[in-house]
């Protein structure tokens, strides 16, 4: 993100939030909110939306969930003023996960779904695979097979891209994985193996994801028959779980790793494992993540006939379950009021939108005739002049004038001047509606431009005859006229393919010289030349 327009202070918080964003100590969390301070203070969105969302992932290490979900409410708004579409997309994806670990898949896809319309929109190919494997993972937990494979190979696909990125190698392991899980819970071996090695030729990185790459390894294992390899991987497991310090990253690998100890049977590694899971969902504060630990417990207890703490597992159960309930309408709500807000920052952009479309017609179109303006025609010309040069193509500049204006504005007043120098307007507009590839401005004064592109010299002549007729046509009596009753024009033309030396202002003073020349020999003509000099060759008509 760019933050060079900042001074000094805002510059070394930014800097000093990206150098300890994988530590995400006291320093870290500090310096956010020092930048949350100035840009609250200042009303600054850019800021606000950038210190939010790095604050929000600062909570989320320390397992502070409220505080997370706060930060990235007001991130969200802010972003979507600030424009920081990247940022957005993160956002809502966390958002997501959130709603995922509190047990509400409705609220979950619906994040999901708006950062995948963003994603794509904006065109964040690394972002939106983040979201598509969210999105396969939550279609996998709902039994939904064929569903996550299409989302997870959406989401491996890109992260195959990005196979040379750490973090890019660990998510390209974890969709594998995802999809490995897929193919057992479809009966397809042969496909399962496949993925498992594809996670080993990703590397020692792609391992980052311990539970979920090694449970597969151990379900690969019990389903090929070599048991004695799958308790190797599961004691392996069991052993890595004392350095797990947040359930939050991996509680859906790590309960179907529990389903997958009940399931053959091994209580003696789950009882190893249980006092330090207990702990890690306490001290997760998310009543969903107790509550899918509770049932696992429960199905231990009766399978090993353990009455007592299966009653008072089964106690537990229903009091968290119903604290769930509360939580669910609590997740609701913060849905809702987010949504809201996001539709009131949507109006109010909007209305922006169509203020600086406005002031933007404004400042680039005539006030008078409606055509564009010296700066718009500056804008045009020299990317036009450029696509000229390049490709080779013909470009006609043409410059004329009302005859003797001045007398004609003496004589009727200056409103009917403007009223001529409108209908002349209305006629360029006409001539540009009809071909895009004429482009027609007002110079100053009585004096327009018009720019032909890629046409022949007959092809210019015919149009420049036609412009003077229908002005002729619109028979505005002139009096003080020495070519005719009517209101006429004289119109000078400068005509070529740009070679390399030459400048738009080239032709312009070239076209300038024509009329010149033709408002010196007779007016109400056409004079079009090839070159800029004084005794360039010329056509008059």
């Amino acid at each position: 993100m760019d933050f060079t327009g900042y001074g000094g202070e805002i510059r070394e918080l930014v800097k000093e939030i990206a150098e300890c964003r994988c530590r995400k100590g006291g320093a870290y969390m500090e310096n956010c909110k020092k930048l949350i301070k100035i840009g609250r203070d200042s009303r600054d969105s850019y800021l606000l939306g950038f210190a939010c969302y790095y604050q929000a992932e600062g909570y989320f290490c320390l397992n502070d969930y409220q505080n997370m979900i706060n930060s990235l409410t007001e991130g969200i708004v802010n972003q979507r003023e600030a424009s920081q579409w990247r940022l957005l997309v993160r956002s809502h994806n966390a958002m997501g996960i959130d709603a995922v670990n509190r047990g509400n898949a409705t609220v979950a896809l619906d994040q999901y779904i708006t950062a995948l319309a963003y994603g794509k929109k904006y065109e964040y190919p690394y972002e939106t695979a983040l979201v598509n494997s969210n999105v396969g993972r939550l279609y996998m937990s709902f039994g939904e097979y064929d569903a996550a494979v299409h989302y997870l190979k959406k989401a491996s696909q890109t992260f195959w891209n990005y196979r040379d990125d750490f973090f890019g190698k660990i998510n390209l392991a974890t969709a594998y994985a995802s999809l490995g899980r897929c193919s057992l819970f479809r009966k397809n071996l042969k496909e399962a193996e496949e993925y498992e090695e594809k996670i080993h030729q990703a590397g020692k990185e792609a391992e980052f994801n311990y539970f979920m790459t090694r449970g597969l390894s151990a379900k690969i294992r019990h389903e090929q028959g070599r048991w004695q390899e799958r308790d190797q991987y599961i004691e392996n497991i069991v052993q890595n779980l004392k350095g797990f310090q947040t359930l939050i990253d991996s509680h859906e690998d790590v309960f179907d790793f529990l389903d997958f100890l009940l399931e053959i049977k091994k209580y003696q590694e789950l009882e190893k494992v249980f006092p330090k899971l207990d702990r890690m969902a306490e001290e997760s504060g998310i009543t969903n993540l107790k509550i899918e630990l509770l049932r696992r417990q429960a199905v231990y207890y009766r399978a090993v006939q353990d009455r007592e703490n299966y009653l008072e597992v089964c106690a537990r159960l229903y009091e968290e379950s119903e604290i769930l309930k509360e939580e669910g309408v609590s997740v609701f709500h913060r849905a809702t009021e987010l949504r809201f807000s996001l539709e009131r920052a949507k109006k109010k952009e909007k209305e922006l939108l169509k203020e600086k479309q406005i002031l933007q017609e404004r400042s680039e179109k005539d006030a008078l005739t409606g055509l564009a303006n010296r700066y718009k025609l500056n804008d045009y010309t020299g990317k036009i002049f450029d696509k000229a040069r390049e490709r080779q193509d013909m470009l006609s500049v043409e410059i004329f004038d009302v005859d003797y204006f001045k007398q004609y504005n003496d004589t009727y007043g200056h409103q009917a001047g403007d009223d001529c120098l409108k209908e002349i307007g209305k006629i360029l507009g006409g001539l540009m509606q009809r071909d895009q590839n004429i482009f027609c401005a007002r110079y100053g004064g009585d004096e327009f431009i018009v720019i032909y592109y890629g046409k022949s010299d007959e092809e210019i002549l015919s149009l420049a005859k036609e412009l003077r007729q229908k002005v002729l046509d619109l028979k505005l009596e002139h009096k003080e006229s020495q070519e005719s009753e009517y209101l006429t024009i004289s119109q000078g033309i400068r005509s070529g393919i740009p070679e390399h030396q030459h400048r738009m202002w080239d032709y312009l003073c070239a076209a300038d010289k024509a009329l010149y020349c033709v408002k010196k020999k007779k007016k109400n003509s056409i004079c079009l030349i090839h070159r800029n000099e004084e005794n360039a060759e010329s056509v008059i008509v």
